[in-house]
């Protein structure tokens, strides 16, 4: 693997695991015209209770630039994931439903809250393309299949760039809670707040080849932790200490956005020139440990950030090569 290429999934590794953070409810919001909030009515919310397991498949889904439209033909730059798997598990207890409410605040702004005291279980996989807007371009479509030569490709007027591979096994999260709402030009605020444990989460530069991976095993996001962070699973001092050390442990909930330093935000946008980024700003508070971090061929052993306050954090993801 070149200089170069590391350097590339080591950034995009860590732009990943706080990709990890975001609500999976961010694409697709608008803000609600006074006609609009009119025709609502509402009580005291919504009430859920649900038990359950399910796979969802698909075969492609992205992110792009809603205000942008490179020659006015409809067509837009985007970040793409494609062959999408995702496992998700839920139980709910019996007098502890997930609630639903939508206010506005002293400043008129309308969120949506949604509060789940439930364990909600999951695993992701996808690919991750960039798709560049190239009129005539050819591209590999899911959707299309030629019988005279048996491939996928055709015309998109998309030049597909893969950015890798995304995966991510039995993540489960606990006393969550998500306070979401759009901002102006389409852009979205969330506050979020959940106890995670994520047994292993993997990207891949481009193949999905070990050896061309960061890799993190054992990720907890919580509002605190203890133990001692060099031995996850605690034991003996190496000789010759007398100690024993407690496994790690971990209590209260990692927060995403901040009351005082204003909410985590994403937004989408392509430039003058018709590069598209994406911008994520993600204040946050609590302690991340992850319990073996491995890149490429070496491993890096444990590593512990307790007692994260981080009032400002902007991220520009701009994925074209």
């Amino acid at each position: 693997m070149s200089d170069n290429d590391t350097m590339k999934t080591f950034r995009a590794g860590l732009v990943f695991l706080c990709m990890l953070l975001m609500p999976p409810v961010v694409s697709g919001m608008t803000i609600l015209g006074d006609g609009d909030l009119a025709a609502c009515r509402g009580g005291s919310g919504v009430s859920i209770g649900i038990s359950g397991t399910a796979q969802i498949t698909v075969g492609s889904h992205w992110y792009q630039d809603t205000d942008y439209d490179i020659l006015s033909l409809g067509y837009k730059n985007r970040i793409e994931f494609e062959n999408i798997v995702k496992s998700l598990s839920i139980v709910t207890l019996p007098g502890d439903p997930i609630t639903i409410d939508v206010a506005s605040n002293s400043t008129g702004r309308t969120y949506v809250y949604l509060q789940n005291p439930a364990q909600v279980s999951s695993s992701f996989s996808a690919n991750l393309h960039f798709d560049e807007y190239s009129p005539g371009a050819y591209s590999n479509d899911l959707g299309y299949y030629n019988p005279g030569n048996g491939d996928l490709d055709h015309i998109t007027d998309y030049i597909v760039h893969d950015l890798g591979t995304i995966n991510v096994s039995n993540m489960v999260r606990t006393e969550s809670s998500l306070l979401i709402g759009a901002h102006a030009y389409g852009g979205v605020d969330f506050y979020q707040e959940a106890k995670t444990d994520i047994d292993f989460a993997q990207f891949a530069y481009n193949t999905p080849v070990s050896t061309n991976a960061l890799t993190f095993t054992g990720i907890h996001l919580a509002g605190s932790a203890s133990g001692d962070p060099r031995y996850p699973n605690g034991g003996p001092e190496p000789s010759p200490g007398p100690y024993t050390y407690q496994p790690w442990g971990f209590s209260g909930t990692f927060k995403i956005g901040d009351i005082a330093d204003g909410p985590a935000q994403v937004d989408i946008g392509t430039s003058a020139s018709g590069v598209t980024n994406m911008q994520l700003k993600l204040p946050m508070e609590g302690s991340l440990r992850v319990e073996d971090v491995k890149f490429g061929g070496s491993d890096f052993g444990p590593l512990a950030l307790d007692g994260i306050e981080v009032h400002r954090l902007a991220i520009q993801i701009n994925p074209k090569p």
